[in-house]
């Protein structure tokens, strides 16, 4: 299917989004990303006595974690998948149409066999985020209850 021909940035957006393969790894990148937050949130509340985290980013858990020094050895490898995270899920458009710097994935000389390249960053970045996810889900055996309950939200 990939013929290795040359695209400019959105050219290879639209191929992305057209992808089923990359678009499932993608979403299951986001999927992992959901568990680890989830993962986070328990470790943090049989830690510590009941912080507001129910809706905590990312960010803002791996931020506490941090700041009580929780999980110092692997906060390192969280950061660094919060970025990746955010960079693809995020980023990717305005990495393509100019609005951002090329920083972490390329914009410029690609092809269009470069959807296998963000395929196979997609299904990495989903198989880091669920190996930490797993290591924590061990380390947090108790079952943890918030008391709060989520909304309902229809689709």
């Amino acid at each position: 299917m990939w013929k290795g021909e040359p695209v400019e940035g959105l050219e290879l957006y639209s191929l992305l989004c057209s992808d089923d393969e990359f678009c499932a790894e993608l979403g299951r990148a986001v999927l992992a990303a959901g568990r680890l937050e989830t993962a986070l949130k328990k470790h943090i509340l049989a830690t510590r006595s009941s912080p507001r985290i129910v809706r905590a980013t990312l960010g803002q858990l791996i931020k506490l974690a941090t700041k009580d020094k929780l999980l110092s050895e692997m906060v390192p490898a969280l950061k660094g998948l919060k970025v990746q995270r955010n960079y693809l899920t995020h980023l990717v458009h305005a990495l393509f149409s100019g609005f951002i710097e090329e920083t972490i994935l390329p914009r410029s000389n690609l092809l269009d066999s470069d959807v296998l390249t963000f395929t196979e960053r997609a299904w990495l970045l989903a198989q880091n985020l669920n190996g930490l996810a797993e290591i924590l889900e061990k380390k947090c055996t108790k079952p943890i209850t918030t008391g709060r309950k989520v909304k309902r939200v229809r689709i």
